[in-house]
């Protein structure tokens, strides 16, 4: 069983020590305001962390930017990073791209990377064996590693009009089960080559599993999250699955052996609450002896406050904000808003002086109201409309009258091949324009 921990217990001797990571959105936004404190705190730990803890090998379980393109800032904290690893520690690296990323930018500096023993794929190959391989190399392996990223649409299936949205779904999951069994195979046959017949086998990826939990700053991927797949059905030659694309640390589906490790930091007001971790795996020759979650520091705190409109200036007065870190951010949620009130000055004016700031108020009435003058945007809502836009779309389709539920879910198929569409477009077309920029 995994448990959190703060300190990390001394590496045995013969133990291959694996460091679990994924969805560090570098470049992200809290509306306008920046992350990018917080981010290269969280880099400085986890190199300090890699250092102590005598980790072998890093792994990134997509993610690693916010966007497909990301800020110049972003770039630079991750390639330094990367360097500063490279010359304080031997720690090899995999990173695989999320459904954030763009596969050519993780990719196109493939070759550079190699020497500084980091190995990235951005897109999977059409031979799925091609991304697997032996670490830390192939004359002395300790670990087969199945680098799988983020599967698109077109990575594992062959769209037809005319299908179903359950259709769909089977041949999605399908798609995904066959890429997972012959990314399994050609480990075993690395093992087998390597001489090493009972190398442990550790597979990466960035996808939805069924029964895990969610936050509000995650998008759906796959065609309206339809490629949703059981914890059970990665192959069992996989000793531990690696995931990135959920934000809350924990075991997927009850298998504690598929893990998401989290985001480093709190992306929205929905993960106050979360405890945010690496995860510690260790190997001893073919057998994972250890499995355990290491709480990363809270540098800032985000801290959801909700009230009812009487309550909200003893609410704000009687807030009192942990001492140490960078300022806390708070978001205030007024139950039940007076129409017309500018919410965002009445608080701005009630916590002058005081050692947090309220970056966020939402009237969350019954229905959706307009916001106020000098009011921020509320988070639901952004990210409704930019991150989940399939929500809005359903949304729509209930106000509309006459639809049967066979066509209401053919529509929302239909609307959601078109939205990855759009994304697969949106990621080549920077890809091309960082190519000729080059």
């Amino acid at each position: 069983m995994s448990s959190f921990m703060t300190d990390v217990p001394a590496k045995e001797s013969g133990v291959f020590r694996v460091l679990h990571t994924a969805d560090w959105h570098l470049g992200k936004l809290l509306g306008d305001l920046s992350r990018e404190e917080e981010h290269e705190r969280f880099l400085s730990f986890l190199l300090e962390l890699i250092g102590s803890a005598e980790v072998d090998v890093l792994i990134v379980a997509g993610d690693v930017f916010d966007s497909s393109n990301p800020p110049q800032s972003a770039l630079t904290r991750y390639y330094n990073f990367l360097s500063r690893l490279s010359h304080s520690s031997a720690c090899s690296v995999v990173v695989v791209a999320g459904n954030h990323d763009s596969p050519a930018l993780i990719e196109a500096p493939k070759q550079i990377l190699g020497p500084l023993r980091v190995h990235v794929v951005g897109a999977v190959p059409e031979d799925t064996g091609e991304a697997v391989f032996a670490l830390p190399d192939k004359e002395a392996p300790k670990l087969a590693v199945a680098a799988i990223p983020f599967l698109r649409d077109r990575d594992v299936r062959t769209g037809q009009s005319g299908q179903s949205a359950a259709e769909i779904q089977k041949s999605l999951v399908d798609g995904i089960q066959r890429r997972y069994d012959e990314a399994a195979t050609a480990a075993a046959a690395l093992a087998e080559q390597a001489g090493e017949k009972a190398l442990p086998i550790l597979a990466t990826g960035h996808l939805t599993v069924t029964g895990a939990s969610t936050s509000d700053s995650e998008r759906e991927i796959h065609v309206g999250g339809l490629g949703s797949f059981g914890g059970d059905r990665f192959p069992e030659a996989f000793s531990y699955v690696a995931l990135g694309h959920l934000h809350r640390p924990q075991a997927a589906g009850g298998e504690e052996r598929v893990r998401y490790s989290g985001s480093p930091i709190a992306l929205s007001f929905s993960e106050t609450k979360d405890k945010k971790a690496v995860q510690i795996i260790d190997y001893k020759g073919a057998d994972l002896i250890s499995s355990q979650s290491v709480l990363i520091p809270k540098e800032r705190e985000l801290v959801q406050l909700t009230c009812s409109r009487s309550e909200l200036e003893k609410t704000l007065q009687s807030f009192a904000p942990e001492a140490g870190g960078l300022e806390p951010w708070v978001e205030i949620v007024v139950t039940d808003p007076v129409p017309g009130e500018n919410l965002f000055e009445v608080v701005q004016e009630a916590v002058e002086g005081r050692p947090f700031s309220v970056v966020r108020v939402v009237g969350r009435a019954s229905t959706p109201t307009a916001l106020q003058d000098g009011e921020a945007p509320r988070q639901d809502l952004e990210d409704s409309i930019l991150d989940r836009p399939g929500e809005v779309f359903a949304f729509r389709l209930e106000q509309e009258e006459g639809l049967s539920p066979d066509e209401i879910g053919n529509l929302k198929v239909t609307f959601d091949q078109l939205i990855e569409l759009h994304s697969e477009s949106s990621r080549e077309s920077v890809s091309t324009t960082k190519g000729g920029a080059s």
